[in-house]
């Protein structure tokens, strides 16, 4: 355990460093060309048509029904409960379904709550790297965001950060248990990082879908840390964050299951705010 919580620090102090086709009716009858006396009774020959227009309706508007509402907010994502072997520590852990923001918070998203009075600017400018009121990086993730900001923030959306339990369930595509979001494959292609060309700094979110998590959430590896509510040890004040970031340059670092360690008045250029809340009661 000593071991495994050492480990967490290593990101301690980082902050500060640089760098279906439509159904169609059945065709009518056509009209009798006999001239004989013996033509059907025009009960017989009008009666199928209407019958069968009549089945065909309820059946084309079967296939146009409308799938059911989602219990989570508009721009989240339904994330499913289950029990897993959490690491590290390894442990065994039970999640109950969340929703999840399908995005990191952007700046502009965070300027929004700003301007609303619900949320602090202080030093937000922190680093080169510094997203808000950043011309063109609006819909980046906001960075330099400490831990209170980053719960005041959730708060204000009525919602809250992520546990570490929840947030590794989430990257790790759940009960499948993949190493990274999108499964088992390398990075290559699939996030915001420096392992394919370094980066300077954050990309716009859900820049790489070919990294999304089976419920479609963008960027759970790569571009910023992320903070959650669990604490490193029960004595410390430090909170776990997750996903690696733009900086990291090894698949390793991206894994669902590596967590990171910062202090709660770290702020950074690489460390954001991903929200989550509780689905909707049928």
């Amino acid at each position: 355990m000593r071991s495994s919580l050492a480990s967490l620090t290593l990101l301690l102090g980082a902050c500060s460093a640089a760098p279906a086709e439509p159904i169609s009716p059945p065709a009518a009858a056509p009209p009798s060309t006999s001239t004989g006396a013996a033509a059907p009774p025009p009960s017989v020959a009008t009666a199928a048509a209407p019958t069968a227009s009549a089945s065909a309706a309820p059946t084309a508007s079967a296939v146009a029904s409308t799938p059911p509402a989602s219990p989570c907010p508009a721009g989240m994502a339904l994330v499913p409960g289950g029990a897993y072997t959490m690491s590290p520590p390894r442990r065994e852990v039970t999640v109950a379904p969340f929703c999840m923001d399908v995005s990191e918070t952007t700046a502009d998203e965070y300027a929004t709550c700003v301007k609303g009075g619900k949320c602090s600017a202080d030093n937000l400018k922190c680093a080169a790297q510094a997203t808000y009121q950043a011309p063109g990086l609006g819909n980046h993730p906001v960075v330099c965001v400490d831990f209170e900001q980053a719960v005041t923030y959730c708060g204000a959306q009525s919602k809250r950060l992520a546990s570490d339990e929840e947030w590794e369930w989430a990257a790790r595509g759940g009960s499948a248990g993949h190493a990274y979001p999108w499964g088992d494959d390398k990075p290559t292609g699939k996030a915001c990082w420096s392992g394919d060309t370094p980066l300077v700094g954050t990309c716009a979110v859900g820049a790489t879908p070919a990294g999304d998590s089976p419920q479609g959430i963008h960027d759970l590896a790569g571009n910023v840390f992320e903070w959650t509510t669990s604490r490193i040890d029960k004595a410390g004040l430090d909170r776990v964050g997750r996903g690696g970031s733009w900086r990291d340059g090894t698949p390793e670092a991206l894994k669902a299951s590596r967590p990171g360690g910062f202090k709660v008045t770290y702020r950074c250029g690489f460390l954001g705010i991903r929200c989550v809340a509780a689905p909707a009661k049928p």
